[in-house]
Parts: C-alpha cells; sequence; structure tokens
C-alpha cells in the first residue's frame, strides 16, 4: 500500500474533536441576518428602527429619515465553544462599512460592503502513535477553512406618498473560500486544500409606512422581500495532496513533490437565496419603542454547494425576533438623555437538506449607542449571547461583541444656522 493511500485513509478514519464553529462548515456556512452594530445591539434583523427614530441603516425605505450623510463602519468579535468539550475558539473581522445620503426628506441613496457568511471553521482530532516498519509516528488530522460570500450593495430611496416609502437594493455577490485537509504525521503537514470563487447578484424591495398616529403612540410596519437575479456560480481549485515541508500553509517550490496537479471545474447554481421578512414598531412619546419581525428564508439553489467537511446543507431557516429600544435625544444637555438603549431576544430555526434535522438558534442582544457632534455622529455598542443546539449531544455556545461609528455631514441638506 503507498504512503498517499495510508494518509488517505488515516485521514477518512479519525473523528472531528473541536471546532471553531460546527456548524459554518456545512455547505456555505450560516449567513448573517444583520449587519449594522445598532441593529445586532437590538437582535433585530433590520427592518425596523433601530439606529435613529424611524431609521434602521440596514433599510433603505428609512433612510429619507436620517437628518446627516453617514459614513458607517461595524466590528465585531466572535466566540464559539462546544458546550460539551469545553473549548471555546474566536474570530474577528468587519461587519459592515456603507455610505448613504438623505436627499430633501424624500428620498436616499447608498453603498455598502458586507459579509454574507461565515466559512471560517477549524477541527482537530487527538493525537495517536503508531508504528510503521518499526518507528514510532505519532499522527492527528485538522481541517480548517475561511473565506465566504462578500456582497456589494447599491440602494436607493424612493417615496410612494407622505406616509409611505420603498427601498430598492441591487446586491453584487463576489468572493472566494478555501478549505484544507491536513495529516499531521511527526510535526510534518501533508495537505489537501481547495480553493473556490463565488460569483452572483440579488435584489431586494424594502417597504416602510405609518399606519397610524395619534398624541401618545405612532404605529409603524415594514416588509422587505428578497430575490435572486443570477444565482452564485463558482471555479473549484482542488490541489493534490502534497508535503508543506515550510509549514505556510500553501504550495511552493520547497515543498514535495516538485510540482502539483490542480483540477479545475465550473459548477452552476449553488446559492439562490430568496426571502420574506415583516415587521411591526410601536413608538410612544418617551422615545420608547416596541417591535417584532417575521423572515422565511429559503436557498432555491439546484446544485449541490462545493463539497465541505459536512456533508449537508442549510436550505431554509425562519427567524422570530422582538425587542425595545429608548432612542436618545440629539439637542438633550444630559449626557445621559443623548444614550440610546436597545434590547432583544430571537429564535432561529435552521432547516438541513439531506439529514432533515433542524438547528436551534436561541439569543439575546444588548445595547447601547452615544450622540455627539452637531452633525450627528454616533458610536454604537452591542452584545450577544446566545446557544445553537442540532442534537442533545452537540450544543454551541455564541457570544458577539460588536462596535460601530457613524459620522455625520451635512450633503444635499439645507445647512442649519450656529446656535
Amino acid at each position: 500500500m503507498s504512503i498517499r493511500k495510508s494518509l488517505l485513509i488515516i485521514m477518512t478514519a479519525s473523528g472531528m474533536m473541536f471546532s471553531q464553529s460546527v456548524y459554518n462548515a456545512y455547505g456555505l456556512g450560516l449567513s448573517r441576518t444583520s449587519f449594522h452594530t445598532s441593529v445586532n445591539g437590538a437582535g433585530s434583523i433590520g427592518l425596523v428602527p433601530t439606529f435613529h427614530p424611524g431609521v434602521s441603516m440596514d433599510n433603505p425605505a428609512t433612510w429619507p429619515g436620517l437628518k446627516f450623510t453617514y459614513i458607517s463602519g461595524s466590528f465585531s468579535n466572535q466566540a464559539h465553544g462546544l458546550k460539551s468539550a469545553g473549548i471555546t475558539n474566536q474570530v474577528a473581522r468587519f461587519n459592515k462599512l456603507q455610505f448613504v445620503i438623505p436627499i430633501k426628506d424624500r428620498f436616499g441613496v447608498g453603498l455598502s460592503l458586507k459579509p454574507l457568511n461565515s466559512h471560517n471553521a477549524f477541527f482537530s482530532t487527538d493525537t495517536v502513535s503508531f508504528d510503521y516498519e518499526g518507528k514510532s509516528i505519532r499522527a492527528n488530522k485538522e481541517f480548517r477553512s475561511g473565506g465566504g460570500i462578500m456582497s456589494g450593495t447599491f440602494g436607493v430611496a424612493l417615496p410612494l406618498n407622505e406616509h409611505m416609502g420603498i427601498g430598492l437594493s441591487f446586491n453584487r455577490l463576489f468572493g472566494s473560500s478555501r478549505d484544507e485537509h491536513s495529516m499531521v504525521l511527526n510535526n510534518t503537514y501533508y495537505r489537501l486544500f481547495n480553493i473556490r470563487t463565488y460569483s452572483g447578484s440579488t435584489f431586494s424591495v424594502d417597504f416602510a409606512g405609518r399606519l397610524f398616529k395619534n398624541d401618545k403612540v405612532m404605529l409603524l410596519t415594514f416588509a422587505r422581500v428578497s430575490m435572486t437575479n443570477k444565482p452564485v456560480s463558482g471555479s473549484l481549485y482542488q490541489f493534490d495532496l502534497f508535503e508543506d515541508t515550510n509549514n505556510n500553509y500553501s504550495f511552493d517550490t520547497g515543498d514535495y513533490p516538485g510540482e502539483v496537479d490542480v483540477d479545475t471545474s465550473d459548477v452552476a447554481n449553488i446559492y439562490a437565496p430568496n426571502s420574506f421578512s415583516f415587521g411591526v414598531n410601536a413608538s410612544f412619546i418617551n422615545d420608547l419603542n416596541i417591535f417584532g419581525e417575521f423572515e422565511l428564508w429559503n436557498d432555491e439553489a439546484t446544485n449541490a454547494n462545493f463539497a465541505s467537511i459536512h456533508k449537508d446543507q442549510i436550505g431554509s431557516k425562519t427567524h422570530i425576533g422582538s425587542g425595545l429600544v429608548r432612542f436618545g435625544r440629539m439637542g438633550a444637555r444630559n449626557w445621559q438623555d443623548r444614550m440610546t438603549f436597545r434590547l432583544g431576544m430571537h429564535r432561529d430555526t435552521y432547516q438541513f437538506i439531506y439529514s432533515g434535522k433542524s438547528l436551534i438558534e436561541n439569543g439575546i442582544s444588548v445595547g447601547f449607542g452615544f450622540k455627539f457632534a452637531a452633525t450627528g455622529n454616533q458610536i454604537d455598542f452591542s452584545f450577544r449571547n446566545g446557544t445553537r443546539t442540532f442534537d442533545e449531544s452537540q450544543k454551541e455556545v455564541l457570544k458577539e461583541f460588536t462596535v460601530g461609528v457613524s459620522l455625520g455631514d451635512i450633503w444635499f441638506l439645507r445647512r442649519r444656522g450656529k446656535q
């Protein structure tokens, strides 16, 4: 039996013991439903107002309610851990970069860049020892992956009448990811790795409207329909097994053998998300807002996603969430009155295609924001704590801390006199 076949048999027989996030290794990984820090702090999916009264930075239909032009960025740190193993791993990344211009309190236009999913995962096995022709060999297996699909978005807000508006968004999907299977023999890595590229597009129609208003309460309703314009397609590059002599996680001239074959294939229709969302927000005279949201999401791709460590993928998701937001006032003299407080809870149910099993995520979020300077600058913080349960033996604990900064300026607005 050849050394290569022996390595492949050992790699196939080994079991996974810990990971950065178990569920990121299914198909293309878990998709995010919120991106701006103010949205995360309320446990929202971005429909209802969380940034400013009447405004969500993730809902283009609400952008005309902004008082200033904003450039905004959000950055997060996530910690994942398997409760049974007592192991926690962390990953940090940006959530969203955004530029939004409100125009004459009736229109709005914006650009954004955000990661749609996370393919970051790491698995390892315990080390085992065996004899091979009189020599003791220590071996273990590792699997790691990273990257994912990015979305570059152009959005525009248009009025329908005095109380209703719509937002139109076009999303260009692109990106790449890499996964790697490694066999470690006496601290020497033998690697098999795949590189994937992605390309596609989707579009969304958002709605925002005022249903009722009196001296004590205002009732707002929101909706979103998202559909695939061009299903994501891609190229798959599969590298043959090689010995990573210098342990730099890639093949180069110092590795063995001197040349490695690469199989290239094109794959179409691997990701085609469609969704419908609905939200209601009640705003009271004391700046308190109470909201509820619901979302149905489906991946209608006709082709199985690129082969991953788990031979399954997520086909649908249901989201239910509620919470409250108390907005701060820009012109308040006391700094406490300029603080925005957010609290929310949610339940997401993911359905797997092949196994028919469900992944249930329950979480609670808290956050606050602080307004400063004359142009509505705002800094936001959020913390999310939750659990993901696949079955009784596999429970993942999730913690996420997010910080965001939004800087305002006066564009396409009449400049206000100094006070």
